[in-house]
């Protein structure tokens, strides 16, 4: 109800406004500009006739058909200004309007309309108001306004009705249109657009042309015809994009009829796209249903082709495995048809019909390798039959589906593995007869591994065994032969290397071993143990510890192996290498003790107490670590014991700095007064070492702050002058005197209570002018001063 009432009251308050306001002028005048060529004489002229140029070079008329014309194009244009005034009141409503904007002459290009774009971008103007006596009331000199085809309000004001006239007018004057380098460029690009319009016929009828001979069945070159569509499509969208239809109407003109053949166009490519997208998507069943066709007319080399391409689109498409698998069976490489047959069926997923295509063929390659199996049996090829009936295990223990005669499998199987594994063995016993135990022991093993393959068939044969055991006896025997021979020459190493090898066949085969091996063993490995000792003892004397010492264990080991523990030569030469290990290691400790003590003695003589400590530490613990050699150390120790005092001295200064360094100013000052005392009471001037006042070790410092505390520490033990100076010092150095002001304070009433309790008669002025020294930062102190003498005078 409140709404309708407000509403109620709007309306008659808007009836009551309007019927208020009385029209006393309304004029609306026609007004027309002939553009053309003329002299330029400012910048919109210049715009002007760049535009009759453009129409020039294009060969505009004034219809659409006319040719060109001899003389220069010229255009007019027209608009209505409409001028109102209305009286509300006391108050003159003042409206002055463009409209009715139009552009009639020379104003076709190739016959499309330009009018549109040959309008003026701004207009310019002055409105001037009179009264009944025809005098100016009020002028309005508008600024360049931005025209627009349905027109403009160029002026709309209110003026007050000073007057109280009914004969008001107002007078358009000036009116000017001007062009700009905006409309030179927008005929520009709608000229260039026409052009573009015209060449696009030519590219739309090649197009319909090239988009009839895509053929979305031509599989061999499906690519280069996706290609040629997709080229079409990105033409066609740069067509699409200059927008010809909107930008020239051509619902209204279109001599080429670039719409229909655009819309065919774009109809044709789409099917084209659409059949081109499904053979793309079914290629692999394409390039498969080519080589199916091929091979029902024998044509199995271009099918098999046609296979391969379809698993080059898509890797597991088991159909076409299945065909090339079959085509490798019919050509005879039964081993590649196996291996497809055994992918399809155990990695892949197949329909139904494929699986069972692939299981019969599968069965037909087992039965292929059981044939194969069967005739080398029966020509004695046994080796050849074992790698297929091998094959046919394979394909039987992997592809579950397939039905195999296993009774004839292990019976063929049996005989071949047993007719190979006897003939290897066979061969093996004639090369040991022939003295050639190389190609017998590689029989042997060969014989032994390939009866470890087939355990389920040879586990009980002993044959190959029994040939490894006769042939290692061979090798035996060749070995200790070997070592006699090499003992004779005095080749002691030698001879130990082949008894051990003997050794090591004796422990590892069952044959009956020859009793002297031991002594023999031992025989040899006394003189090469007793060249190891003197070697060791070289290596110790020329310091080599570490290799003397390797030298010694292996000897201890080889002492044991060859029961030589009691062989007195051997027992000698051993602790002869040992002593001299021992004697060599006591000099390079002693040698070390004497290197950190000159050390030691040579930093003492440069007054570096901290670091000669340490290396007399250092001599001390090279001595410890072999303590058996009883290194003397008084040396050491009476030096350490020396230089102590001007250890902990220096050790005093390095803590202080430390502090310092991290901001522990007051334990920094702490530390340092520490270490003068410890500097006073222990004589440390007797080390040469001079030690700095706290004073002129603050002064040094670099960290200011430090400086800083230290003035502070010298006004709490009341050094007033140290103080001072220290802090006049720190100002110049650049110091924030506003850090200062507490400081300089205390100072100031510190020294003015001194100087009344020494009886100073100065004046509080000169005392502190004597203080400071004229100088500006110590204001706070000179203050400080001055106040407390004053109040030191009044108590």
């Amino acid at each position: 109800m409140k709404r309708a009432l407000l509403l109620i009251w709007i309306l008659t308050a808007a009836v009551a406004v309007q019927a208020q306001s009385r029209l006393v002028f309304n004029e609306a005048i026609p007004v027309s500009f002939l553009i053309k060529q003329e002299a330029a004489g400012n910048s919109s002229q210049v715009n002007s006739n760049k535009l009759i140029q453009l129409l020039t070079e294009g060969g505009t008329t004034t219809n659409k058909s006319g040719g060109r014309p001899s003389r220069k194009p010229e255009f007019v244009v027209r608009l209505e200004q409409q001028a109102r005034i209305a009286k509300a009141g006391d108050q003159l409503q003042i409206k002055v309007q463009l409209q009715q904007i139009g552009v009639s002459g020379d104003v076709h290009y190739r016959g499309f309309d330009l009018g549109s774009v040959l309008l003026p971008e701004q207009a310019k103007m002055t409105v001037r108001l009179f009264n009944s006596q025809q005098k100016e009331g009020k002028r309005f000199s508008l600024p360049a306004l931005n025209l627009k085809p349905n027109g403009i309000v160029a002026l709309e004001t209110t003026v007050p009705d000073t007057a109280n006239s009914q004969g008001y007018t107002l007078k358009v004057e000036g009116l000017e249109l001007v062009y700009t380098h905006a409309d030179v460029q927008e005929l520009e690009e709608r000229i260039s657009l026409i052009k573009d319009y015209y060449a696009a016929d030519a590219t739309l009828n090649k197009m319909l042309q090239d988009v009839a001979l895509i053929k979305h069945d031509d599989v061999d070159r499906i690519k280069q015809q996706d290609q040629r569509l997709s080229d079409m499509e990105e033409m066609l969208k740069k067509l699409q994009d200059k927008r010809f239809s909107d930008k020239l109407s051509l619902n209204q003109y279109d001599p080429q009829r670039y719409v229909a053949k655009a819309n065919q166009l774009n109809q044709l490519v789409k099917e084209r796209r659409k059949a081109v997208n499904h053979t793309l998507a079914t290629l692999d069943q394409q390039f498969y249903n080519r080589g199916i066709s091929l091979m029902a007319r024998n044509n199995l080399a271009a099918a098999s082709t046609y296979f391969v391409k379809s698993l080059e689109v898509n890797p597991r498409f088991a159909p076409a495995h299945l065909q090339l698998a079959r085509l490798d069976f019919m050509s005879g490489n039964v081993h590649e048809a196996a291996g497809r047959t055994r992918d399809i069926l155990t990695q892949m997923r197949v329909d139904p019909e494929t699986q069972q295509m692939a299981l019969g063929l599968a069965h037909d390659i087992y039965s292929s390798f059981m044939a194969e199996g069967h005739a080398h049996n029966s020509r004695g090829d046994y080796r050849s039959a074992v790698a297929a009936y091998a094959d046919a295990r394979a394909l039987c223990s992997t592809l579950g589906g397939l039905r195999c005669n296993m009774p004839a499998l292990n019976d063929g199987e049996g005989r071949a593995v047993y007719g190979y594994y006897r003939s290897m063995v066979e061969e093996g016993k004639r090369s040991l007869s022939r003295g050639d135990l190389a190609q017998a022991e590689q029989m042997a093993d060969d014989a032994y591994t390939f009866q470890r393959q087939y355990d389920y068939l040879l586990h009980d044969a002993t044959d190959a065994a029994e040939l490894q055991g006769q042939v290692k006896y061979q090798y035996y025997v060749q070995h200790i032969d070997k070592g006699r021979q090499a003992m004779k020459s005095k080749d002691y190493r030698y001879a130990l290397e082949q008894f051990e090898s003997a050794l090591a066949l004796e422990q590892g085969y069952t044959f009956q071993p020859v009793r002297e091996l031991s002594n023999l063993l031992q025989q040899a490995a006394k003189p090469v143990l007793l060249s190891q000792l003197a070697d060791g003892y070289t290596l110790a004397m020329s310091n080599r510890l570490s290799d003397a010492r390797a030298v010694a264990s292996s000897a201890e080991n080889m002492r044991s192996r060859y029961a030589l523990e009691r062989d007195t030569e051997v027992q000698a030469k051993y602790i002869e290498l040992r002593d001299r290990i021992f004697t060599q290691e006591c000099l390079n400790v002693q040698a070390d003790y004497d290197r950190h003590y000159q050390n030691a003695k040579a930093l003492v003589s440069e007054k570096k107490f901290i670091a000669a400590d340490q290396a007399y530490q250092a001599a001390l613990n090279a001595a410890g670590a072999k303590a058996t050699c009883t290194i003397a150390t008084f040396t050491a120790e009476d030096g350490r014991a020396t230089i102590a005092d001007a250890v902990a001295y220096q050790r005093m200064l390095e803590e202080t700095n430390r502090m310092v360094a991290t901001g522990r100013y007051t334990d920094a000052i702490q530390r340092y007064n520490e270490a003068e005392q410890h500097y006073l009471s222990k004589s440390i001037a007797r080390f040469g070492l001079d030690h700095i006042s706290l004073y002129n070790f603050a002064r040094e410092q670099s960290k200011l702050a430090f400086t800083a505390t230290v003035v502070d520490h010298f006004t709490s033990i009341r050094q007033e002058k140290a103080a001072l100076q220290l802090l006049a010092n720190l100002l110049d150095r650049g110091y924030s005197k506003g850090k200062t002001k507490k400081t300089q304070q205390q100072l100031g009433i510190q020294l003015a209570i001194k100087d009344v309790t020494s009886g100073q008669t100065e004046t509080a002025k000169v005392m502190a002018a004597s203080y400071t020294q004229g100088d500006k930062k110590l204001k706070h102190l000179s203050k400080a001063y001055e106040k407390e003498r004053k109040k030191l005078a009044k108590g």
